[in-house]
């Protein structure tokens, strides 16, 4: 799934953003105040950037600075109005619905300034249990939500709490809703910008990178004897392949194999894992491909078939691509957290060596994300799961992997590896140059931000916002395909030990194997920048990804396209 959005990066700063930032319905014309002008993440964690939290203040229905935000046919039954029984203060917000929660949320409109963290919080009580759902979003176009939490209120006090990046800056909101018809009263809003000012990031506890690090997608690799593309990927999600429900049970109880036996066959004699995506049913188990299956038991038929006859060739079962999207599933949260449950027991039972992972959600899916986990869900799965697109900036990116990990910590999957089960750059580079950098930059970056893989899309992929890495006819890499090369033969079986980023723009991320290998990978995201080689290092090579080495210079021009600098204590070469 490819999103034409405005870049990641590309900021909208003064009078432009602020003229795009405007309270609408009843306060039209109203600038909010700018984020951005917070001097610093500890003067804003003092002062928080709501205005009136506490909903304080003389008012019949929604108290000062906030708004009721509804919408669709039939109107939704709602209520509005001040209570005295207060978590703090005097006053609190009671908040009724009676018809159609999904469509009605309290709102507080504000800015956000691209990659700051911030920190939502508020206190909320309830007549009788009902899920209450806070989350930070962006507006105008642009809805993407990074911050999300949804809990089970009960009739007492207690603390929601979500964390998330902005991932641009942007006109966004504080919001709250209700997961079903009830009442609920809420108090003591907080919004903070808590962003860790790091020029330097420690990553040995990352650990070695390992060959399945490097995803890749392919339409027909191995399916018709075409050569192996070599550019090094250890990992393969089969999406688009011809290998989903529908097309290996067409008719129930008849099943096809020619096809899936073939990838599975390839990809053992390159040694590449498999990462084999669930769903689509076929028509006579469901209405459509993004509808739940009629009768579970269809769905528990299908994922045990394929499991016992994979047993050991399938590393991992992603459960569904995108169920975020209206077009890959019309059905609930809740509905796909069952058939998780399902699929991990006959996955397990029949083969307990592979991993399930998450719904591959995109980056407008993390509320949905969050209602799955709290569906249950987050007690099978072994892998968080999500698709990043970015830009042709890919430090601007990281705020996708950030989010989603913020999401799966708080249903309880901290520690849980995360991986990026697709994604890509998406643009046209200037030049070759910069392309090789993008993709280089990529790799490095997404393992440094804390994923545990990330699966490219794709090896036979082209198109007007898509960076080739495969020659026409799909049989050999272009020059930018041997830049991915170069890149897995720096950073497999490496170990990143730290990542730097000066006031210039220079990024260097330090690597090292056993045996006393060094390097660092250095470029800057700006432009083209002298960096003197710092005499520490004793570097002796300098690879780069066009392709050889070079005896290291005491100095060199960081651009875009990352360069390899080996210490002269290393044991070996780069392999």
């Amino acid at each position: 799934m490819v999103w034409r959005r405005r870049q990641p990066g590309t900021r909208l700063n003064g009078p432009r953003l602020r003229g795009l930032c405007l309270v609408a319905a009843g306060v039209a014309g109203a600038v909010l105040a700018p984020v951005a002008t917070v001097p610093g993440a500890a003067a804003a964690a003092a002062k928080g950037l709501l205005r009136n939290p506490g909903f304080e203040g003389t008012h019949k229905k929604v108290a000062p600075g906030w708004r009721v935000q509804s919408w669709g046919a039939p109107a939704p039954k709602k209520a509005f109005t001040p209570a005295e029984k207060a978590h703090g203060g005097r006053l609190a917000q009671r908040f009724q619905v009676t018809a159609h929660p999904e469509r009605v949320h309290l709102v507080q409109r504000l800015r956000f300034a691209g990659g700051r963290t911030y920190r939502a919080g508020i206190w909320v009580r309830a007549a009788a249990p009902v899920d209450v759902t806070l989350q930070v979003r962006g507006e105008q176009g642009d809805s993407q939500t990074f911050a999300v939490r949804t809990v089970r209120a009960g009739t007492g006090w207690q603390l929601i709490e979500a964390t998330g990046t902005a991932p641009r800056d942007l006109c966004g909101s504080f919001r709250v809703s209700l997961g079903a018809p009830g009442t609920v009263w809420i108090d003591d809003a907080s919004l903070t910008d808590v962003t860790a000012v790091r020029r330097v990031t420690p990553l040995s506890h990352l650990g070695t990178i390992p060959a399945d690090y490097f995803g890749m997608h392919m339409k027909c690799r191995g399916c018709s004897g075409d050569t192996w593309p070599s550019i090094g990927f250890g990992a393969w999600r089969m999406w688009d392949n011809g290998v989903r429900w529908r097309d290996l049970e067409p008719v129930k109880g008849t099943w096809s194999f020619a096809t899936m036996d073939s990838f599975l066959s390839s990809a053992g004699k390159y040694g590449v894992a498999v990462i084999y995506t669930l769903g689509v049913p076929p028509a006579w188990a469901a209405a459509d491909g993004a509808s739940p299956p009629r009768n579970p038991e269809d769905w528990r038929a299908y994922v045990r078939t394929v499991a016992t006859r994979y047993k050991g060739r399938i590393r991992a079962y992603e459960m569904w691509n995108e169920p975020d999207q209206r077009k890959s599933w019309n059905g609930t949260p809740a509905q796909l957290a069952e058939l998780t449950r399902i699929a991990a027991e006959e996955i397990r039972r029949a083969d307990p060596a592979a991993r399930i992972i998450s719904p591959g959600i995109t980056v407008n899916g993390l509320s949905w994300l969050d209602r799955y986990f709290a569906a249950g869900a987050a007690k099978h799965v072994d892998i968080v799961g999500g698709h990043v697109y970015l830009g042709l900036r890919p430090e601007s990116a990281m705020s996708g992997v950030a989010n989603l990990r913020a999401v799966a910590d708080q249903h309880g999957l901290a520690g849980r590896p995360l991986r990026v089960t697709e994604g890509a750059p998406l643009g046209k580079p200037a030049d070759t140059y910069q392309a090789r950098g993008v993709v280089s930059r990529t790799l490095a970056l997404f393992w440094a931000s804390g994923a545990a893989g990330f699966d490219w899309q794709g090896w036979d992929r082209h198109g007007a916002d898509v960076i080739d890495l495969a020659k026409a006819g799909d049989r050999l890499p272009t020059a930018v395909g041997s830049a991915y090369a170069a890149t897995v033969s720096w950073l497999k079986g490496a170990r990143m030990t730290l990542h730097t980023v000066s006031e210039d723009g220079t990024h260097v991320i330090t690597l090292d194997r056993d045996g006393g290998y060094v390097a660092h990978m250095v470029w800057n995201e700006r432009g083209s920048v002298p960096f003197r080689v710092p005499v520490g290092w004793r570097a002796s090579r300098m690879h780069v990804l066009s392709g050889g080495s070079v005896k290291a210079p005491p100095g060199i021009v960081a651009g875009a396209s990352p360069v390899l600098l080996e210490s002269a204590a290393a044991a070996t070469a780069v392999r």
